[in-house]
């Protein structure tokens, strides 16, 4: 038998596999719905006998009160409320509980319970000199100063971010003129820096001069030889130079300076303004306008600033030269 034999055999038994198998698929495609057919369900209202045993136990559960007792975990036991987890921070090799009061302090001098307690992110190096509520003061002057670092309104004194950058002296140069009659003084002042103007005060005992720079308490009668021989006036005025509460005496004729200091300073929360005050002058803070300023003393490397606020008790602080 040749090969083109074998082919017709092969393909006919393969004709016949076919349509034996399609058969069986249309059969079984008959009879697909009975597959399927539900039953009729028989309603049984029958319940079965209750389990008292076990509803007594389910009803005290219910009526019973169930209290959450805090569990105590950590390094040193502590309380730790429920869904919370206890911040164990790693730190130069040292694992630190956040919430053990005796735990080393992660971000010195700082305690941890207060970084916690104020929301701070104790994660990042960086917390102490950061500003979270923008007030001007870092976390780290808060702390020191015992004010809120996520209050706006709380904050330590404005005057912590003054600076001193100098000291500048001047004078304040009067001369005792003339006496134009019994109760009246001449009193000149001299041109300087500061008051550039000369001017003229006539004042009798116990008026102040009219720019409020001193006052004249008294005077004593002298006579005195001059730098030629000559017997002259050399009356003596005893006046109170004002910005400091300062005696001072001048006499007939003679020029006399009284020092007078000036510190410049600058606000740190208005950087590169910087400014003169006068040694017993007011000054203002636009950021403070409620608080009253004043420049008590002016040393070669600090100066001395009252400060007061409302019926506050007035305020005294060392600024040291930058």
């Amino acid at each position: 038998m040749n090969n083109s034999a074998w082919d017709k055999i092969l393909l006919l038994g393969a004709a016949v596999v076919v349509i034996g198998l399609s058969g069986f698929f249309v059969a079984s495609s008959l009879g697909f719905g009975e597959t399927f057919k539900m039953e009729v369900a028989v309603p049984n209202n029958e319940l079965p006998p209750t389990d008292e045993g076990t509803a007594e136990i389910a009803r005290e559960f219910v009526v019973s009160e169930n209290a959450w007792k805090t569990p105590t975990k950590g390094m040193a036991p502590k309380p730790v409320p429920l869904f919370v987890s206890i911040p164990i921070v790693e730190s130069r090799g040292e694992l630190i509980d956040m919430l053990d009061p005796s735990a080393p302090k992660l971000r010195e001098p700082v305690t941890n319970a207060w970084l916690i307690d104020n929301g701070l992110d104790f994660l990042n190096s960086a917390v102490l000199q950061q500003d979270p509520d923008g007030d001007g003061f870092t976390s780290l002057e808060e702390w020191a100063a015992k004010t809120d670092p996520v209050d706006l309104s709380s904050h330590p004194p404005y005057a912590d971010k003054l600076v001193m950058h100098s000291r500048q002296k001047q004078e304040y140069k009067l001369r005792f003129a003339a006496r134009p009659d019994p109760e009246r003084f001449q009193i000149m002042r001299l041109p300087s820096v500061r008051w550039p103007q000369r001017d003229n005060f006539y004042l009798r005992v116990g008026e102040t001069s009219e720019d409020e720079q001193f006052r004249l308490d008294s005077f004593e009668e002298k006579r005195a030889m001059n730098n030629v021989g000559i017997e002259a006036d050399a009356t003596e005025l005893t006046i109170t130079y004002l910005p400091k509460n300062e005696k001072h005496v001048i006499t007939r004729d003679e020029e006399y300076g009284v020092p007078t200091y000036f510190a410049e300073l600058e606000f740190l929360l208005a950087p590169g303004n910087k400014f003169f005050v006068k040694e017993g002058d007011t000054f203002p803070v636009v950021q403070d306008p409620e608080t009253k300023y004043r420049v008590t003393k002016v040393n070669e490397d600090s100066v001395v600033i009252t400060y007061q606020t409302g019926v506050e008790s007035e305020q005294t602080v060392e600024i040291r030269k930058k």
